[in-house]
């Protein structure tokens, strides 16, 4: 958690959310909606959001680099797609029948996304992944899944595995076996699990051969359940090779990648084709829609026609909700008219990143900035490269929320609070927005800095136990948005 001293000018800002908070905290656990939404002191409210910046309610103006946890390549408050919402409540906010705008958002997503030849809509990430996974055992006859260690995909048990765990148990998980995350989850489930190693094709080919009941492979193709860390070399490629060879079921978790790196998600920014993809977030527009989707055969395990015993079944009340699609097709509408919004996007994230990078080695912090796109995250590490989640153990994760605390205080918000995930930008930043969250973060790898020489640290990177500091910082198991 931030020291006292990093957090002094937060809590000066922020005494009505505190107040609030105090409020919801006799109402909700942890006073927030999802666990990731709780931090140290405590979190701030928001009244309103606009473009680039978050209103809160003590009347602070935040440069937003969270960006509704990745959701809002828009901005806050997109006016056009503002419009299409209005429009679609006049018609209706729940017809609970399919509707001619659901097929036109469908083929919207198919032209950005052709490797999904058919697809099902849901409300969040946690349901498409749910739900690919099985439509993947149905479709293979099989059981047990594939997932990385450190991805996240979502909080069903199935994947609530091994996201998270402390230097030493990682030493000693050498197998890599499943380690749930937090209390609930039987040990039944983790036994249908395979954990492979991100980053190492020949530790995933040997993690895949333990078993010959491998429904599906589930990756996030830029891991970003640990921050932000890329597929190095053809890492993708071979893993599409891998899974073929095998008979495996390769699933593209583009929840946060999709729509993102590029119109076409991350299968486009890397050539690579997966069998099955989920989607969410952006394709959204800001508001619950998700979906899954992939080549016909495997999909056609969905068909009611088939009669319950041999179809995978998937329902829900608000699937296809007439509001969220709306907003989905007119975002997606809206990307792709306009190409252009990932260059200058991904510009901004090159200012930034490479930026904080800069910064920090002028001030001799020693630290790595992940980055692709408009996506990235700091690790404060002596490591000059990071690789897989097991390279992230290492990082002082107290230095991370004294620079983050340090920089919120001053009106910049650098992603989601937690050291394992990741900043993003949207259309609506700017130049000059990057150049003063620049400087911000420059006073706070300064203050760093000066508070390592005053302790005499020759060696400012201090291997923490990561999930240790994450339970006092939350209490309980801590899953991700």
């Amino acid at each position: 958690m931030p020291s006292q001293k990093f957090s002094r000018k937060y809590l000066t800002r922020h005494k009505k959310s505190a107040q609030l908070w105090r409020r919801a905290s006799r109402l909700t656990p942890g006073g927030v909606e999802s666990n990731i939404r709780h931090f140290r002191p405590h979190p701030f409210l928001a009244d309103y959001g606009d473009g680039g910046y978050i209103y809160d309610v003590d009347g602070n103006k935040i440069l937003d680099f969270m960006m509704g946890f990745g959701g809002l390549f828009l901005g806050h408050n997109n006016r056009d797609i503002a419009l299409e919402v209005i429009k679609q409540l006049e018609s209706g906010s729940m017809l609970g029948v399919t509707s001619e705008l659901f097929i036109d958002y469908l083929s919207a997503v198919q032209k950005a996304v052709p490797s999904m030849r058919k697809m099902r809509l849901c409300n969040s990430g946690t349901e498409a992944t749910m739900h690919a996974l099985r439509t993947a055992r149905a479709y293979t006859g099989r059981d047990k899944i594939a997932k990385a260690e450190g991805a996240y995909h979502g909080a069903h048990d199935y994947v609530l595995q091994s996201l998270d765990m402390d230097p030493r148990m990682a030493r000693r998980n050498n197998g890599y076996k499943p380690v749930p995350y937090g209390k609930g989850i039987p040990k039944a489930v983790s036994e249908t699990v395979v954990i492979y190693p991100y980053n190492d094709i020949e530790g995933t080919a040997e993690a895949l051969e333990r078993s010959d009941d491998i429904a599906a492979l589930i990756v996030e193709p830029v891991l970003c359940g640990p921050g932000v860390i890329v597929p190095k070399g053809n890492y993708l490629k071979r893993l599409r090779q891998l899974t073929r060879k095998r008979g495996i079921v390769l699933i593209f978790d583009e929840v946060l990648t999709g729509f993102r790196l590029a119109y076409g998600g991350a299968q486009e920014y890397y050539d690579v084709r997966p069998d099955m993809t989920t989607f969410g977030k952006i394709a959204g527009g800001g508001f619950p829609l998700a979906g899954f989707g992939g080549e016909s055969q495997i999909m056609n395990m969905l068909e009611p026609g088939r009669g319950w015993r041999n179809a995978t079944f998937h329902a829900g009340t608000y699937n296809g909700h007439p509001i969220a699609v709306a907003a989905g097709l007119k975002a997606v509408q809206i990307l792709g008219e306009h190409p252009e919004y990932y260059d200058q996007v991904n510009h901004l994230g090159r200012q930034l990143f490479s930026g904080l990078q800069d910064l920090a080695d002028d001030r001799r912090i020693p630290a790595w900035v992940e980055y692709v796109g408009s996506i990235g995250n700091v690790y404060f590490t002596t490591k000059d490269e990071i690789r897989n989640f097991r390279d992230t153990l290492s990082a002082n994760t107290r230095r991370w929320w004294n620079w983050f605390i340090h920089c919120l205080g001053n009106n910049v918000l650098f992603g989601i609070p937690n050291t394992g995930e990741r900043a993003f930008l949207c259309t609506e930043h700017t130049d000059e927005d990057v150049e003063w969250a620049l400087e911000v973060a420059d006073n706070a790898f300064a203050a760093i800095a000066k508070e390592a020489k005053r302790n005499r640290e020759k060696v400012p990177s201090v291997q923490l136990q990561a999930a240790g500091e994450q339970a006092a910082l939350y209490g309980e198991a801590m899953p991700r948005a």
